[in-house]
C-alpha cells in the first residue's frame, strides 16, 4: 500500500472506532508472508483473521459469509 501498510491502517480503524465508540469492523489480512512473528504483530495490532497467500477462493467466500453482522448480499 502505497501511503502506509496494513498494520498501520488496522491502528488508526481501531483507534476511529474507539474513538468514536463504533462497534468494531472485522479486519481480515491477506498476505504473503507467512511468519509467526508477523502473525503476532498483526493480531497485536487490532487485525482478526490472518490468511495467507495462496487461499483457496471457496475458503475466502465461506469465511465471508460467515462475518457476524455482515450486510447482505445484492446478489447470489
Amino acid at each position: 500500500m502505497p501511503v502506509m501498510d496494513g498494520l498501520e491502517s488496522t491502528r488508526k480503524i481501531r483507534e476511529y472506532e474507539r474513538a468514536n465508540r463504533l462497534r468494531p469492523a472485522t479486519i481480515i489480512a491477506l498476505t504473503g508472508l507467512a511468519s509467526s512473528s508477523v502473525q503476532q504483530e498483526a493480531f497485536a495490532n487490532g487485525i482478526d483473521l490472518f490468511l495467507t497467500k495462496p487461499v483457496r477462493l471457496k475458503e475466502l467466500r465461506q469465511i465471508l459469509e460467515n462475518i457476524p453482522g455482515k450486510a447482505s448480499p445484492s446478489s447470489p
